[in-house]
């Protein structure tokens, strides 16, 4: 949610590093700069349909990482897409597994109206620092949240709805799920019956927040998890 491919910046110079060819994708409506009102009528099936199209153009099968949001839009592509390996972090849960947390309804309590009018928004800094980067050094807050976009209400609504359901039987590649002790929109309860969804790998961090597109350590161990499995 509210960012652009350049949050994964970090994630490619490392993963190239190694000696992988790198795709980040900027979702529909997205793009800087943005008009927030092309959000009005985009919800979660309409990013999977994107990155479906993007993906059919890709000569081999891909390594798919998703983060939040995108980790819901990558298990639905999952579901109807073949994939090499699949990495979801801080994930946001399918229909069927419930989000509800004290700790979640904070985070969201600012934009529940804009999730029920279906409308374009920004989290409130306050409840950004509360749920999504309460780890981070109050610089790196500063410059992560200067750099977070508008986003669809209408798909804010339709994971609060639990509408977006993935049927794990058609998940068929190996799946990484990773989280943060400490992260408040994603709680690690979350994480781990997403990771029981797909029996997949699951590995916690402590101290980390839902953030972790800066943190060093879950960067090194996603890309040697990747190595091992593709050599193997």
């Amino acid at each position: 949610m509210w960012a652009d491919r350049g949050h994964w910046n970090r994630f490619q110079r490392r993963f190239e590093r190694s000696g992988f060819e790198t795709y980040a994708i900027t979702l529909t409506g997205h793009e800087r700069p943005q008009r927030p009102a092309s959000l009005r009528h985009v919800g979660i099936i309409d990013y999977v349909t994107q990155v479906k199209a993007q993906l059919s153009a890709m000569p081999a099968l891909p390594v798919v990482l998703g983060h939040s949001m995108g980790a819901l839009v990558a298990q639905k592509l999952a579901e109807s897409v073949p994939l090499r390996l699949l990495i979801l972090l801080s994930p946001v849960a399918p229909g069927g597994i419930s989000m509800v947390a004290p700790s979640v309804a904070l985070c969201a309590s600012a934009n529940i109206a804009d999730a029920v009018l279906q409308r374009p928004f920004r989290i409130p800094a306050r409840n950004a620092m509360y749920g999504i980067l309460n780890t981070l050094s109050t610089r790196e807050q500063r410059v992560v949240y200067g750099s977070f976009l508008y986003e669809s209400g209408r798909a804010l609504w339709e994971i609060m709805r639990g509408t977006i359901r993935v049927d794990e039987s058609r998940v068929n590649c190996p799946v990484l799920v990773l989280v943060g002790s400490c992260d408040r929109a994603t709680p690690p309860s979350v994480a781990r019956r997403v990771a029981a969804k797909y029996g997949a790998e699951y590995r916690e961090y402590d101290g980390r927040c839902h953030f972790m597109g800066a943190a060093p350590d879950v960067i090194d161990e996603t890309v040697e998890w990747v190595v091992q499995q593709v050599v193997s």
